[in-house]
Order: structure tokens, then C-alpha cells, then sequence
């Protein structure tokens, strides 16, 4: 092995940083990633704004009232004022 092992070695070295480079880059993916996921409070939150969405839209599908179109534009406006 004596005139190779210079050139096993130097590989040995690249390979390391090429495995160092890939699990950093790793991290950093998976730090973003985690930052932009939202959580607790943010979660509960929107959960809340579609249930809430959905309970209209339930009415909205079942009530045949003449009122309907009103509303639908009162809940708008409330929409826009958020």
C-alpha cells in the first residue's frame, strides 16, 4: 500500500468533508423548516378560524332564509375588518 496510502488518505479526507457538508446542510434544512412550521398558539389559532369557517359554511349550505345574502356580506365586512 506504501506509494497509495497518501492518495487513500487524502480521499478519506474529502469523503469527511463531503459527509461534514451534508450533514450541516442537513441541519440548517431542517432548523428552517422547523422555524417555518407553525406551532402551539399559531395552530390552535388557525384550527379555530376554520372551524369557525366551517360552522358558516354549514349554515350557509343548510338555511334558506331571505336574510342570507345579508348575511353573507355582514360576514364579509366582519372578514375585512380582521
Amino acid at each position: 500500500m506504501g506509494a497509495d496510502l497518501p492518495l487513500v488518505l487524502d480521499a478519506l479526507v474529502v469523503a469527511a468533508i463531503a459527509l461534514a457538508g451534508g450533514v450541516g446542510a442537513t441541519a440548517l434544512y431542517l432548523r428552517r423548516r422547523r422555524s417555518q412550521t407553525p406551532s402551539g398558539p399559531d395552530v390552535t389559532k388557525n384550527n379555530s378560524q376554520l372551524e369557525e369557517r366551517v360552522r358558516v359554511l354549514e349554515r350557509i349550505a343548510t338555511d334558506r332564509s331571505l336574510g342570507l345574502a345579508e348575511e353573507i356580506d355582514s360576514l364579509r365586512e366582519l372578514e375585512k375588518a380582521d
